[in-house]
């Protein structure tokens, strides 16, 4: 028998005033209860109960002990209700880690909506696109673009980002549209660089017939290393830019920008949800993964064109 235990059963019986009575109570014999007050006894060297062939009484340390104790199982009691509880439903403080445009683009949007299904639920979100030591920082869960890195993680994958050429309408009426990848060697294409190395990225199609992808090097003289600042150069008509389709969505929606060669529309990178290994996932992670696993399958952005010719 456990020490909490017989802290247990000493309490039903300062309570209920006699071996005899608190040993249905606790599904014991007065002899074993009698047996686990002692071991306390023992344990604490103080003796806690005065006993008479009638009656038991307190001590004067008995009744220090007895007050505290029961303070703590009380404590106790609350925390596994709490925690009970949360098994079943989602809440207390969820630490996710976005992606930039992506999180801000797509996910917040869900979040909000997370909040409201579950109102004991809170949800503190930072951005980064960095793959490296994604939960060193206390993050509970995580979402990417790109392969995961570490192999210790759990990883849900949700869906894959398309790669879309788009260009603002006044463009495209002055200049024409492309018909075929090849047709943009004739175009200003606004082409985008990797951050620290300057180096230019080339364009990334699926053949149509085959769905084998293939690289392109396209002319321009602007090249950005900035999503924001592509955006930007596209709406001022600056020339055709290739994006993640989520980036172009409402501007295609709007009318801003029109999507073309959306037959070659690429494959891109996996997006996925990261978070440590559990054998018994919290509530609280569950929701966040089901809620986008749910999001991004309806999203037209991970499908294919959203829109244009």
């Amino acid at each position: 028998m456990s020490r909490l235990e017989d802290v247990s059963i000493f309490l039903r019986v300062v309570e209920l005033g006699s071996f005899a009575r608190a040993a249905p109570a606790v599904g014991r014999t007065s002899s074993a209860i009698s047996k686990s007050v002692a071991r306390l006894e023992q344990a604490l060297g103080v003796r806690l109960l005065n006993r008479t062939t009638r009656a038991i009484s307190l001590t004067e340390e008995g009744r220090e002990y007895a007050e505290r104790c029961a303070g703590l199982l009380q404590g106790l009691k609350e925390v596994e209700t709490a925690i009970g509880q949360r098994r079943g439903e989602p809440a207390g403080l969820l630490r996710v880690d976005l992606p930039v445009a992506l999180g801000h683009l797509k996910i917040v949007p869900a979040l909000a909506a997370l909040t409201r299904r579950h109102p004991a639920l809170r949800i503190v979100a930072t951005f980064s696109d960095d793959l490296s030591d994604i939960i060193g920082s206390g993050f509970d869960v995580v979402v990417r673009i790109g392969e995961p890195r570490d192999s210790s993680l759990m990883v849900r994958r949700i869906g894959t980002i398309r790669y879309i050429v788009c260009a603002a309408p006044g463009y495209l009426a002055a200049r024409g549209r492309p018909a075929t990848p090849e047709d943009l060697l004739q175009h200003e294409c606004v082409r985008r660089v990797r951050a620290g190395s300057g180096e230019e990225r080339r364009w990334r199609f699926n053949d149509p017939a085959t769905r084998e992808p293939f690289e392109l090097a396209v002319p321009g003289a602007l090249s950005l290393g900035l999503n924001d600042a592509l955006i930007a150069a596209a709406l001022a008509g600056t020339g055709l830019v290739q994006l993640h389709g989520y980036m172009a969505e409402a501007l295609i929606a709007e009318g801003r920008l029109v999507q073309v060669l959306a037959d070659y529309a690429a494959d891109g990178p996996p997006v996925s949800i990261l978070y440590p290994s559990s054998k018994q996932m919290l509530p609280k992670v569950r929701a966040f993964i089901d809620a986008m696993a749910a999001d991004f399958a309806g999203s037209s952005w991970t499908e294919g064109a959203p829109g244009g010719t």
